[in-house]
């Protein structure tokens, strides 16, 4: 009898993007799942500046997954050296942690791989990272970093470790599960004095004149929605936003119906204006700005929480992630907080050094702000955590 010898299955290849422009919309957006992992936000932001770094895993069925990567610096939102060296800026002088090349989707801390996690092994992973650091060397990065991963990822980082990443606490960060069939559901299953604080910004929104619209089309208001974002940019950080002037038309362009800006209006006037992102399983929003008689009430708590819960339970949306901030207001309307980590490696000893004690500061100074805005709603398996 003869046996045949079974051939050895073809090994995924781990090879870098140019872009996302490199792949075909319809293939990028099979992988997406979740808002911020969208074609068309990659497109504008790559088209707007950002540089790319994408690490893309084929095997023989085509593209399995997309590791997003851009190499970050002064012109980037979110930067690791604004987050961590400005509050620091006082002990740190001298200290420069730019460029990064940073896993994460454009405008937003969304490390999380396009695709089925499964496509990702350790195996895949260890190559993935070696693309990863070989690139940083060649553009003469400081570091490689994974920010606000969840912690329960333990194959990332297990993987991370292995190959000497630095694991620190990075913050919570919100989300809310859309259990209802509609916005009054939600608003029934709250608690009796949660459902009076809802009733009273609703009415406060009516009583001020307020309307929002929710629109995928959104041309027209582009050039609105940029000085309104760029004014509260301005008056929040007292500088100049870092997102190209041209990024909200640039966005525009190619309307989509995962992709809608949510605009508040006082009359004829944008007096709020968001861009909120989904797929199936996934709600996002980002660039909330709002004029400044506006900037803390009932349109700030529509914008975040009420408008995206009606459009979850319209549209079957599974969950919204809510980000890192206002953290006590969303968890007293229902959010449960996640627990994140940052992952770090410093290009040479030395700034794996500096940046591994820099961000242990970081983590204790981001738990102290954590422990103080949620009072009593702040848990124990929140606390600060570092690589053992």
């Amino acid at each position: 009898m003869t046996v045949c010898a079974r051939e050895p299955a073809a090994q995924p290849r781990v090879e870098m993007l140019r872009g996302a422009g490199d792949v075909a919309a319809a293939e990028w957006d099979d992988l997406s799942r979740r808002g911020f992992h969208l074609h068309a936000w990659f497109l504008a932001a790559e088209k707007c500046g950002w540089e790319a770094r994408h690490v893309a895993v084929r095997g023989a069925g085509g593209l399995d997954a997309i590791v997003p990567a851009y190499l970050t610096g002064a012109h980037n939102l979110n930067n690791l050296h604004d987050r961590w060296l400005g509050p620091l800026s006082r002990v740190t002088p001298g200290v420069a942690l730019r460029p990064v090349i940073s896993v994460q989707s454009p405008f937003a801390l969304v490390p999380d791989p396009l695709g089925d996690p499964a496509a990702l092994p350790p195996a895949i992973l260890h190559r993935v990272l070696e693309r990863l650091e070989a690139r940083a060397e060649a553009d003469g990065a400081k570091a490689v970093a994974w920010p606000s991963v969840d912690e329960d990822n333990a194959t990332l980082l297990h993987v991370a470790r292995e190959r000497g990443y630095a694991v620190l606490y990075a913050g919570a960060s919100a989300r809310i599960q859309i259990q209802w069939a509609s916005f009054e559901d939600y608003v029934a299953g709250r608690s009796k004095s949660v459902r009076r604080t809802i009733k009273a910004d609703l009415e406060a929104a009516r009583s001020a004149g307020l309307r929002t619209s929710v629109v995928s089309d959104f041309r027209a208001a582009a050039p609105e929605m940029t000085a309104l974002y760029r004014q509260a940019f301005r008056r929040r950080n007292s500088r100049e936003a870092p997102v190209p002037k041209e990024f909200f038309e640039e966005l525009s362009r190619h309307p989509t119906d995962r992709i809608r800006a949510q605009l508040t209006w006082s009359g004829e006037r944008l007096v709020g204006t968001s861009v909120n992102l989904n797929t199936r399983q996934l709600l996002e929003g980002t660039f909330g700005a709002f004029a400044p008689e506006h900037r803390a009430g009932p349109a700030y708590f529509n914008d975040l929480f009420y408008e995206p819960i009606r459009l979850a339970c319209r549209e079957g949306i599974g969950a919204i992630d809510l980000g890192a901030t206002a953290l006590y207001a969303k968890a007293l309307r229902g959010a449960t907080l996640r627990r994140r980590v940052i992952l770090i490696r410093g290009t040479t000893r030395s700034r794996h050094a500096v940046i591994r004690a820099i961000g242990e500061l970081v983590a204790r100074r981001t738990e102290w702000k954590e422990r103080r805005a949620l009072g009593p709603l702040w848990a124990p398996h929140l606390s600060a955590g570092s690589e053992p």
